[in-house]
């Protein structure tokens, strides 16, 4: 569907929508959205499609053939209290990423015009803009006329500017170096080997059922990978994706993808088998993967979302993200923002 809106004298904008990232290059969705954010890059989103657990709606804006804005929308059925609240969010999928890029207010204002077609086309009770760090905020929000604001979970991450890993424990607290200590000798002990591998397609299906029960245990399956993402992640993200895994013997505890960028490293979607708990397989994940960044030589490693308190004993710090809402009506509005604060309160515990 293209629309053209006219901006002056011999001047206009295409506005259009589609159900692929692929109706623009890879050079331009990386012009416009950022080289190294392969949280929301043009080879993700080339996964998120493949692996078929999204409908996408793109919604891209160009000025005499070049791309100024675009949005990456999700139609998702989010549950507040005891009713359904159909929304559509505009974030990168499977992701705490964000999904809205412009590059001046005109730009903005024609893509947020957009977003309420796609959102009454897609008969919605609002629609959200997520996930966006603190210069992103703050350079969108002038041009946010009519919408609301509200901050969100904070990122976690870890600047590794130390020598090596054991200056970084030596950084810690003496209890979080003492646990820590005690954490990687017991695995020394109990022969816990670790293993980084870039062949996630032979080890889909172990790391989806890891998944599924960390996803159980939190009544929240959201995230949870179909196999086919892990097949379509080594694909297209080859030379900047691994698995890590964790064996007792020959039994694997844990997994976690771990994505990489030419300065930082992101770990997401962890999975533990409980019944092999008291291997300590979870906080391994996290002491494992600060080792592994030293030795690719990272200068940042994000952790994510939520377990706030035993990421900020290991040294994480928080990452404020944003978000932008615009409902139908006040009454949803409210119930939003107040949806919105429950969770970040509940997940905080």
């Amino acid at each position: 569907m293209i629309r053209l809106v006219c901006a002056g004298e011999g001047e206009y904008m295409e506005i259009y929508t589609s159900e692929t990232i692929k109706e623009a290059s890879e050079k331009e969705w990386s012009t416009l959205t950022g080289p190294d954010a392969i949280e929301h890059s043009y080879k993700w989103l080339c996964t998120v499609e493949e692996a078929g657990q999204r409908d996408l709606v793109y919604a891209f804006v160009r000025d005499h053939g070049s791309l100024k804005a675009a949005a990456c929308c999700i139609v998702m059925k989010e549950k507040l209290h005891i009713m359904n609240f159909p929304l559509l969010e505009v974030r990168s999928p499977f992701a705490a990423s964000q999904g809205f890029f412009s590059v001046g207010s005109a730009y903005t204002q024609v893509l947020l015009k957009k977003l309420e077609e796609i959102r009454i086309e897609k008969k919605t009770l609002g629609y959200v803009i997520l996930d966006l760090p603190e210069d992103q905020y703050t350079y969108l929000r002038p041009h946010m006329s009519g919408l609301s604001s509200f901050p969100m979970m904070e990122n976690t991450y870890i600047d590794l500017h130390y020598a090596d890993f054991d200056q970084y424990l030596e950084s810690l607290e003496e209890y979080a170096w003492r646990s820590a200590r005690m954490t990687l000798n017991r695995a020394k002990r109990w022969k816990i080997k670790t293993v980084f591998t870039p062949e996630l397609s032979q080890w889909a299906h172990e790391a989806h059922r890891l998944q599924e029960y960390t996803c159980s245990a939190h009544h929240d399956f959201q995230w949870l990978l179909p196999e086919g993402f892990y097949r379509a992640l080594e694909k297209n993200l080859s030379h900047h994706v691994e698995l890590q895994l964790f064996f007792k013997d020959d039994i694997l505890l844990a997994s976690s993808v771990v994505l990489h960028t030419p300065t930082a490293c992101y770990y997401r979607f962890p999975g533990i088998d409980p019944r092999y708990r008291k291997y300590q397989a979870y906080f391994l994940m996290y002491y494992e993967g600060i080792r592994h960044a030293f030795e690719k030589n990272h200068k940042r490693i994000y952790f994510g979302l939520t377990g706030y308190t035993f990421k900020k004993r290991i040294g994480c710090k928080m990452e404020p993200l944003f978000g932008f809402s615009k409902m139908k009506n006040i009454l949803f509005d409210v119930g939003f923002k107040t949806y919105v604060s429950l969770m970040r309160k509940r997940k905080k515990r």
